[in-house]
């Protein structure tokens, strides 16, 4: 394993900055590790509250009515394991939530943000697999939660982890003009710049391989 610290400097800058980014690269380079890596170095910081949330399973499922409670029973899931001092929103705070798809991740992310003594840091994994509406709602409900959070409480910092940069992320004509701001406003103004783990180096290739000779003998 390469150290995460190394590969991930610019996204620690980035969510030191209080900035919302996106991660992404291609297949099996790492992003998930480098995920789990970067819950377990912020909660340890003491500096803020981190965790990850694992998109998966609400993936290419338009309808907002369908994903939304995957989403947050996703979200609970990950609160659960990588937050399990925070109180999270109790079950009727949630199926009230419910009530209105279009605000229920921005409710349940306020009321987190609002429960915790330090700044939230969230880590989607799996973001570009949204699609169709749903995709529109989730980006929507972040943007809002970003440009009032000076008044209320949200994240500090979200990374959307993917293989694509968010302003590449599949949208249909109609829907890229409903929320034109995708890539280039905020809250992702710094997907232009968005963090990304490249692909393996020939040194590093090198440094992974005689990790695996020490370890087991065998050489390359």
């Amino acid at each position: 394993m390469l150290p995460p610290e190394r590969r991930l400097g610019r996204v620690l800058e980035l969510i030191d900055d209080g900035k919302y980014l996106t991660l992404h690269s291609g297949r099996q380079t790492g992003k998930t590790t480098c995920a789990f890596w970067l819950v377990e170095h912020l909660n340890a910081s003491g500096r803020c509250r981190a965790a990850w949330a694992d998109l998966q399973t609400a993936r290419e499922q338009p309808d907002l009515d369908r994903a939304l409670p995957i989403i947050l029973s996703e979200l609970d899931r990950a609160s659960a394991r990588d937050l399990p001092s925070l109180v999270r929103p109790s079950s009727d705070e949630v199926r009230a939530l419910r009530t209105i798809p279009e605000r229920a991740v921005l409710g349940y992310l306020s009321m987190l943000s609002a429960r915790s003594d330090r700044p939230l840091v969230l880590l989607f994994d799996e973001a570009d697999g949204l699609v169709g509406p749903t995709m529109v709602s989730f980006l929507a409900q972040l943007r809002a939660g970003y440009l009032d959070r000076s008044r209320e409480p949200f994240p500090s910092s979200i990374a959307l982890i993917g293989l694509r940069p968010v302003r590449d992320y599949a949208l249909s004509t109609a829907e890229g003009r409903t929320i034109s701001w995708l890539g280039t406003t905020s809250p992702f103004n710094v997907s232009a710049e968005a963090a990304t783990l490249g692909p393996f180096t020939r040194d590093e290739v090198a440094e992974l391989l005689t990790q695996h000779t020490r370890v087991t003998g065998q050489r390359f």
